[in-house]
C-alpha cells in the first residue's frame, strides 16, 4: 500500500480511539460505527477470498485459542446477563486481523510514527494550555500521548547515528513536560523506560530474547499486583504514602492496593468464569480480565497476544517487528497501573501496533517469496 494513504488510514483509526468512549463520541456513536465498520471489512476480506476460491488458512493453534477466547467471552457475557460486552471487546481482534491484511513498507512505519507523534503531542498541548479538553479524564490524555510516544520509537531500536539518539532525548523532554499536566506518572515512568531501551542502554534482548519469555512480560501485571497487595499490608506503608503526597500529591498506591485486593476476592468467588461485566474500573489489565472472564477466559487471551507476538519473531531482527514487539509489551506491562486495554471500548492503539506487526510480517514475508522466485 502506498505509505500516504497508508498515514492516512492509521490517523483516521488514531481519530477514531481519540473519540472511544468520550463524550463526543457518544453522542455521535462514533465507537459503535467504527465497530461495525471493521465488521464489515472483516467480512468482505472473508467473501473476497471465497469468491477468488482461496482458502482462509487457519492453524489449528490459532483456531483453537482465538476460537476459544471468542466462545468463551460471548458465553459468560451472555450467561452473566451482560449480553453484548464480551462482542463489544472483541472487536479489536477483528480489527488486528484487518490490518495484517495491509502490507507495511519500512517507509510507511516510520511515515506514522512521526504522525503520530506529532498527533500525541498536540492533544498534550491542547489539553494543558486550552479549555477544549478540560472535560477530559488526564490519564486517558496522558495514555493517548503516551502510546503515540511509543509507536513514534518503533523506527528506533536498532539505530546507532548519533543524530538519532539525540533527536529521541530531545523529543522526550518536549514529551515529558508535556505530560506533565496530566498528572499521568506511570507514562511518564515508561516512557522513559522505554527510551532506555532506544538508546540501547537496556538490551532489547532483555525483553525479546525468545518467544517464550513473552510469556513472563504478560503476566507481568499479575505479578505487579499481588506484590502490591502483600506489600501494603506492611508496617511501612504510612512512611510510604507520607513521602508520595509529599511529592506526587498523592498515596503510593493511589487506592490500587485495596482495589487490586478486592479484585483477588472477586476472582476467587467467581474463579472459573468470572463476572462477565467489563465495567469494573480495576487499574489492573490482568486483574480485570480475572474477574471478568475468570481463569479460563485469561487463559485464552493471554495465549492470544503470545501467539500474535511469535508470529513476528522468524523477523524479530527488522527494526519495524522489533519496535513493534517491544511497544506492544511496554503498552501491555503498563497496564499494571492503568486502564483501557480490556474495556467494552478499549484504548485501540495497542491493538493497532500489533496489526502493524502483522502487516508487516506479511510485507516481508511476500518479498521473500518473490526473491525466490
Amino acid at each position: 500500500m502506498n505509505p500516504i494513504l497508508y498515514t492516512v488510514i492509521m490517523t483516521i483509526l488514531w481519530i477514531a480511539n481519540l473519540l472511544n468512549d468520550s463524550g463526543l463520541g457518544q453522542v455521535y456513536q462514533t465507537t459503535q460505527k467504527f465497530r461495525l465498520l471493521i465488521i464489515f471489512i472483516f467480512l468482505l476480506i472473508v467473501i473476497f477470498k471465497f469468491a477468488k476460491n482461496k482458502k482462509i488458512i487457519l492453524q489449528k493453534k490459532d483456531m483453537f485459542i482465538f476460537g476459544g477466547m471468542f466462545f468463551i467471552f460471548v458465553s459468560i457475557s451472555y450467561l452473566t446477563g451482560n449480553k453484548q460486552s464480551g462482542l463489544n471487546y472483541l472487536y479489536v481482534f477483528l480489527l488486528i486481523y484487518v490490518m495484517s491484511k495491509i502490507e507495511v513498507k519500512e517507509f510507511a512505519a516510520r511515515f506514522v510514527g512521526i504522525t503520530y507523534l506529532c498527533l500525541g503531542m498536540g492533544v498534550l498541548y491542547i489539553y494543558g494550555h486550552s479549555a477544549i479538553l478540560s472535560g477530559w479524564n488526564g490519564n486517558t490524555i496522558g495514555m493517548l500521548g503516551f502510546y503515540s510516544f511509543l509507536i513514534f520509537l518503533i523506527q528506533f531500536y536498532d539505530t546507532k547515528n548519533i543524530k538519532s539518539k539525540v533527536l529521541i532525548l530531545i523529543v522526550t523532554l518536549l514529551y515529558i513536560n508535556l505530560i506533565g499536566t496530566t498528572d499521568s506518572r506511570s507514562s511518564i515512568f515508561f516512557a522513559v523506560l522505554t527510551v532506555l531501551f532506544a538508546l540501547s542502554f537496556i538490551s532489547r534482548d532483555f525483553i525479546i530474547a525468545s518467544p517464550n519469555r513473552y510469556y513472563f512480560w504478560l503476566l507481568i501485571p499479575l505479578i505487579v499486583a499481588i506484590i502490591v497487595v502483600i506489600f501494603s499490608k506492611g508496617s511501612y506503608m504510612q512512611l510510604l504514602n507520607h513521602w508520595s503526597i509529599a511529592h506526587f500529591k498523592k498515596p503510593i498506591f493511589n487506592g490500587r492496593d485495596e482495589l487490586w485486593d478486592t479484585g483477588f476476592k472477586l476472582f476467587k468467588a467467581h474463579f472459573f468464569i468470572g463476572t462477565g461485566s467489563l465495567k469494573g474500573n480495576w487499574h489492573n489489565c490482568i486483574i480485570s480480565i480475572l474477574t471478568t472472564y475468570g481463569l479460563m477466559g485469561t487463559v485464552c487471551w493471554i495465549l492470544s497476544f503470545q501467539n500474535i507476538l511469535k508470529k513476528g519473531y522468524q523477523w524479530i531482527n527488522d527494526t519495524i517487528i522489533c519496535g513493534c514487539t517491544i511497544t506492544f509489551l511496554m503498552m501491555f506491562i503498563q497496564q499494571s497501573v492503568e486502564l483501557g486495554l480490556l474495556a467494552e471500548n478499549p484504548n485501540l492503539l495497542p491493538y493497532i501496533v500489533l496489526g502493524m506487526m502483522l502487516g508487516r510480517v506479511k510485507y516481508l514475508n511476500n518479498s521473500l517469496e518473490e526473491r525466490h522466485d
